[in-house]
């Protein structure tokens, strides 16, 4: 639908979902190449570069985008500076961040707390609740593994895997 290629399905959409898609998503989006990532979030040109690169290739219809960053080049900045430029676009209302340690969840927690301090952000344990408010998710893949089935296909607009290695994908890949 609307230009996407055809892809397995793993659910089916909320009524809540459904209108937000409908509604909101649809009708609101603004073109990702006539915004730019806050600069007090990322600065740096590999970091504006990646951005670029991954809003171009979510405009052209594709739903996934790989960016590999070395160690201290500001990976969890990046996710925040995508996210929160989605957010601003109309492209996503609800953001995960999938992290493999509960050390990386914290930091991740903390970073986007600093950075989008006017956004709900909820840590996600083994437990949901009180979630329909709540605009960022960060959660480990342990955790999100027992809940994950709470949540409706469309809950969330953008999904970031921080440190995806291989071998989630074969315990986590219903993720």
């Amino acid at each position: 639908a609307a230009g996407y290629p055809p892809r397995k399905l793993f659910g089916y959409y909320s009524k809540d979902s459904l209108q937000y898609l409908v509604k909101f998503q649809r009708a609101k989006q603004t073109r990702l190449a006539n915004i730019s990532p806050r600069d007090d979030i990322v600065e740096r040109l590999y970091q504006l570069e990646a951005i670029k690169r991954v809003t171009e290739r979510f405009e052209q219809k594709h739903r996934k985008a790989l960016i590999v960053q070395a160690t201290g080049t500001g990976k969890t900045r990046v996710a925040i500076a995508l996210s929160e430029l989605l957010i601003r676009a109309g492209w996503a209302k609800r953001v995960l961040f999938l992290c493999d340690r509960r050390e990386l969840r914290k930091q991740a927690k903390n970073a986007f707390t600093e950075f989008l301090s006017s956004e709900p952000i909820k840590v996600v344990n083994s437990r949901v609740s009180g979630a329909a408010n709540e605009r960022i998710f960060v959660a480990t893949y342990p955790a999100m593994a027992k809940v994950f089935e709470s949540f409706d296909v469309g809950f969330f607009d953008l999904i970031i895997a921080d440190e995806s290695h291989r071998s989630i994908y074969n315990v986590y890949g219903d993720l």
